[in-house]
């Protein structure tokens, strides 16, 4: 048996926050409240019960289109034990029906599951999804990442186990005079923190070329999540310098967002603020801390190979996601779709890059 739950049925939204958030599989994509991070996506939520228990969630954004049509995206759901094949195909037959009402053309879901485990892949080709996999960041969510087990270890021997560059550098950091202030998404944040937020993403984004989201978005995230996200900034000489944003759910904690000034890179803020983080996860009795996406094959010819080199520097396991699972209802809709947005990746860099 299964139900539909919008934002407002108070109870049932409860119920399935609590359920996300003690899963094994819970996934903090999955948690309603980041329905209200996405102002352009509406939300709805499907339960799964036995026997009156409740044993799976799917949140599903949908996206509006043009001629009242929408795309279902489910991010790194649904929540359930992934090995319960008749739950699966429960689960996509309530998607089908929830698509019909919304006049989905497409669904993309990449479930949270490491790809040399994924229980779910079966079913969902056997029912006519088809899977992407990506080497890079092409994907919706990262499918490479570095995940560090915290489970039963003390924050010293969670440190020894860090390159000793690694270690080197959050110590220089600290030896350099660099400071953190820490923000909770539950406390009253004052506009001028996003404003900092922003503009140091905005540095980044520019360096790396990366196209940044505005300090509005950061402000719903760090809002909507309240105490299960925490915003870092690190300051050298009173300066604002790096800056990152932690997000929780249950005993798991994800590195979102990272960003750092052009200035004072030789003090090392960013190394000192993934500790920090870590720590902070710890405190809250994380098993897993997540560093999210690095690249697939890493080359040191790769631009990215700095990104994958810092965070391979805190000796996590280099972790590999099933990749994303796409279903068609409507083929020629989703075909116009995809031409439409090519066009799209063509036009809009092309307006950025004007500053319009």
């Amino acid at each position: 048996m299964w139900r539909e739950i919008d934002i407002d049925d108070i109870e049932a939204v409860r119920q399935m926050e609590s359920f996300v958030r003690s899963h094994p599989n819970g996934h903090f994509l999955q948690m309603p409240r980041w329905a209200n991070v996405k102002d352009f996506w509406k939300w709805r939520g499907l339960l799964f019960f036995r026997n009156d228990q409740l044993v799976g969630a799917i949140s599903v954004l949908i996206r509006p289109l043009p001629c009242n049509y929408s795309i279902f995206y489910v991010p790194r759901g649904p929540v359930c034990d992934r090995s319960d094949s008749l739950l699966w195909i429960e689960m996509i037959n309530a998607i089908k029906q929830l698509a019909k009402k919304h006049r989905a053309i497409l669904l993309d879901m990449d479930p949270d599951e490491l790809d040399e485990d994924c229980k779910c892949r079966a079913v969902m080709l056997d029912y006519g999804f088809k899977e992407k996999t990506d080497a890079g960041f092409g994907n919706i969510q990262p499918q490479h990442v570095f995940r560090l087990d915290l489970a039963g270890k003390s924050q010293e021997e969670i440190y020894q186990a860090f390159t000793p560059k690694t270690r080197y550098n959050i110590g220089l950091s600290q030896r350099k005079g660099v400071t953190i202030r820490e923000y909770s998404g539950a406390d009253l944040i004052p506009g001028q923190v996003f404003e900092t937020f922003s503009d140091l993403m905005l540095i980044t984004g520019e360096r790396d070329q990366f196209y940044v989201r505005g300090s509005q978005y950061f402000e719903n995230l760090l809002r909507s999540l309240k105490d299960d996200a925490r915003l870092f900034i690190a300051y050298y000489q009173k300066q604002a310098i790096a800056a990152s944003i932690e997000v929780f759910c249950g005993r798991k904690a994800w590195y979102l967002y990272g960003a750092s000034s052009n200035e004072h890179r030789n003090t090392m803020p960013n190394y000192f603020l993934q500790w920090t983080m870590i720590r902070r996860a710890m405190e809250r009795g994380c098993k897993v801390y997540d560093f999210r996406g690095v690249p697939g094959n890493p080359d040191e010819n790769d631009p990215l190979y700095g990104l994958y080199r810092f965070k391979k520097g805190f000796s996590g396991t280099y972790t590999k996601f099933s990749g994303l699972f796409t279903y068609s209802f409507k083929p020629l809709y989703m075909l116009v779709f995809q031409v439409a947005a090519k066009i799209r990746k063509l036009i809009v860099p092309s307006i950025r890059k004007a500053g319009t």
